[in-house]
């Protein structure tokens, strides 16, 4: 999944959050906190769907 706003998190296994600029990817461990703050693009089969 791919940011679509800016995004600070921290990664698994670090202590200082990462700032991720829209295009970057998500990684895994940040995808739940992010979707819950709506900053990760739609892929575009699930925007058909409704």
């Amino acid at each position: 999944m791919i940011f679509s706003k800016e995004f600070r998190g921290v990664r698994d296994g670090e202590i200082y959050p990462t700032t991720f600029q829209p295009g970057d990817e998500c990684p895994s461990e940040l995808i739940d906190a992010a979707q819950s703050l709506e900053v990760l693009e739609v892929p575009e089969s699930k925007k058909k769907d409704k």
